[in-house]
């Protein structure tokens, strides 16, 4: 055996080890779990990086038999089939020098997919089909009605105004609500977990001078123009299915604008961040806007959102960028 096959295999040795302690970290302090399942495959990624994506695919099956041994074979499985590919993708485009909207892009696409099947691996596992778990949801109004009632808090709310008919309305309008949104919540969510996982694996990487450009500076982040097309066909669907009584299409434009929300929001809020730094205001100016803001957070909101919805179409902050800056 070659001294550089000896290196890459206590190479592979240690990620595998440092993979293991992540989510055993998580394992046992509950506390740190959801930040834990999301970045410990940052280990992976710098091995496959500095090694191969061969070398990382069998480091990752072999942290899964260790984690298996500790936390039993269910919750190992359903842990990297959410997760591992991600890991072994983000590897293997930051290895072949992608750009970092394709790395994200990509990451979405997979922790989306893993996600879904993670969901139907558990469905198949408990015998719940994935409908019984919406019914789930409607079977919490009676659960939290009945809690309500057994320790007086009904009594209390009905003291402030609101009937238990009522009360059981509003939560039953939350648990539709939550029905209707389930899809854009589990887009987002696999969209927010590929987005921490990206910003990790890079800082470690440029640390350990593995890569050597990222995301640029956040008061250049910027949504391609072609996004608004995103919008334009959840506000269509939205209205379609008003218009003709078709649930699936109302569904499904409702669940798309719910996904650009957050986006929009984060799009506005760099393209204000650029305004500030061009600007050069001063830190006090800045905290009193920003507390102008918190006070009208309605306002501030519906401002960022339609900011960020126009401001591709613009482009005034890669026209102002001056060559090299921002990079």
């Amino acid at each position: 055996m070659t001294e550089g096959r000896v290196a890459a295999l206590a190479e592979g040795a240690l990620m595998v080890a440092l993979t293991v302690v992540l989510v055993l970290t998580g394992y046992f302090i509950p506390l740190f779990q959801v930040f834990t399942n999301i970045i410990w495959t940052v280990p992976i990624i710098v091995l496959i990086v500095r090694r191969s994506l061969r070398l990382g695919a069998m480091a990752t099956f072999v942290a899964g038999l260790a984690i298996a041994f500790f936390t039993g074979p269910l919750n190992a499985v359903l842990l990297f089939v959410q997760f591992a590919g991600l890991g072994l993708v983000y590897g293997h485009l930051f290895k072949a020098k992608a750009r970092p909207g394709q790395v994200l892009v990509a990451g979405g696409v997979v922790s989306l997919f893993s996600l879904l099947l993670s969901l139907v691996l558990t469905s198949k596992l408990t015998g719940l089909p994935l409908g019984g778990m919406l019914q789930e949801f409607e079977a919490t109004v009676n659960y939290t009605l009945e809690f309500y009632r057994r320790t007086g808090m009904l009594e209390h709310i009905g003291r402030s105004g609101m009937t238990p008919e009522q009360f059981q309305a509003a939560l039953t309008g939350m648990i539709n609500l939550l029905k209707l949104l389930l899809p854009g919540i589990l887009i987002s969510a696999s969209i927010l977990a590929a987005f921490v996982n990206y910003l990790v694996a890079e800082k470690v990487l440029r640390r350990l001078g593995l890569i050597e450009r990222g995301l640029p500076p956040f008061r250049y982040w910027q949504l391609p123009w072609y996004a608004v097309w995103g919008v334009i066909a959840g506000l269509g669907l939205w209205q379609l299915g008003d218009y003709y009584g078709l649930a699936f299409a109302r569904k499904a434009g409702i669940n798309i604008l719910y996904v650009y929300l957050p986006l929009l929001v984060v799009n506005g809020l760099a393209a204000v961040s650029f305004i500030f730094y061009r600007l050069k205001l001063a830190s006090f100016l800045k905290a009193v806007l920003v507390i102008v803001a918190l006070v009208n957070l309605p306002v501030a909101l519906v401002s960022l959102v339609t900011l960020g919805l126009f401001d591709p179409f613009f482009s005034y902050r890669r026209r102002i960028n001056s060559p090299g800056e921002g990079e």
